[in-house]
């Protein structure tokens, strides 16, 4: 992954939290952070979200986030939810995310899980080289899964999720692990 992809990553891994006003007063900052992608597509697809978070009432914004990712178990963002379910299989996925970020020199702030998707996004944008050879074989099915059924929905994060898709090349490769997706 190139530096800007990295920057790209971070840019998605901050608008997929929970919108409230510290977001909202990131956004020019984000406006000048896509003056500097230089590929088209994805320039518009980023101006797109951008454009919808700047013109969507904050309160309209944090009810579609909570009935989008909060309310419906099978959008979550816990990527290990997509995978094991609550069963006792997804303790271990938790601790073995953890122990990467810690081996990696990485400490998660807040409360959220360690497999909440904004977080593993940091963590990639950080460490691409652990995120492309420990975390995306594992869950990039969990994003393709994600990114199609806000597509075929017309959701306004759809383009955040195609957005992943083409900057870890998973419609392109085939990933090593076979997942299974548990709705």
């Amino acid at each position: 992954m190139v530096p800007k992809m990295n920057v790209q990553i971070k840019l998605i891994s901050y608008l997929l939290h929970y919108p409230d006003e510290s977001l909202l007063r990131l956004l020019p900052a984000f406006r000048e952070v896509l003056r500097d992608i230089k590929n088209g597509s994805a320039h518009d697809k980023y101006n797109q979200i951008l454009s919808y978070f700047e013109k969507t009432p904050l309160i309209q914004l944090q009810e579609q986030y909570t009935e989008t990712f909060d309310l419906n178990p099978s959008n979550c963002m816990n990527l290990t939810y997509h995978r094991w379910g609550d069963t006792e299989k997804r303790g271990p996925a938790l601790v073995h995310l953890e122990e990467i970020y810690l081996k990696a020199g990485f400490q998660r702030i807040g409360s959220e899980l360690p497999d909440f998707l904004p977080i593993v996004l940091e963590f990639i944008s950080e460490r691409p080289d652990i995120g492309s050879s420990e975390i995306i074989p594992l869950y990039g099915k969990v994003v393709e899964t994600l990114a199609e059924r806000f597509r075929q929905e017309g959701h306004p994060y759809a383009v955040l999720f195609e957005q992943l898709i083409n900057i870890f090349g998973l419609s392109d490769v085939a990933l090593a692990t076979e997942t299974k997706i548990i709705n």
